[in-house]
């Protein structure tokens, strides 16, 4: 199932890729079709800890959904595509880079494992070290 909607032929993706890559292929382990190599190939790509702990999360998280929703649906197939957008994958036209169908603006990649905006950081670097508004005497 992975292999035929997303390929394996890539050389290298982008962080929010790898991520929903990660998921799909935990739907496609929950449903008996483990890729070890890809897994580790994914895994690989993540040059800290944190960006493995998040493909990790992506990859159990596409797991669980399997097993919370695989009795709602007739077949393993009819599981995959209500799971993984179809919509937001990558071309399947052979190519060895990744292109998308949609923009990469966090559609497909699950929530609990999207960047939380507080990690981005202020364009102020002492913002943090100023007292709140609140408390300034004018």
């Amino acid at each position: 199932m992975y292999e035929r909607v997303f390929g394996t032929d890539w050389r290298t993706i982008t962080d929010e890729e790898a991520v929903r890559r990660m998921y799909a292929l935990g739907v496609s382990t929950g449903l008996g079709h483990p890729n070890r190599g890809e897994f580790e190939r994914l895994r690989r790509q993540a040059s800290t800890a944190y960006g493995r702990s998040v493909l990790q999360l992506a990859f159990e998280e596409g797991k669980q959904r399997v097993a919370r929703n695989e009795s709602e649906y007739e077949t393993k197939q009819d599981v995959w595509e209500a799971l993984v957008d179809e919509e937001t994958t990558p071309s399947t036209t052979g190519r060895a880079d990744v292109t998308m169908r949609k923009p990469t603006d966090k559609q497909g990649v699950p929530e609990a494992v999207s960047r939380a905006g507080v990690l981005d950081g202020t364009t102020d670097d002492f913002a943090g070290l100023r007292l709140p508004e609140f408390l300034r005497r004018e």
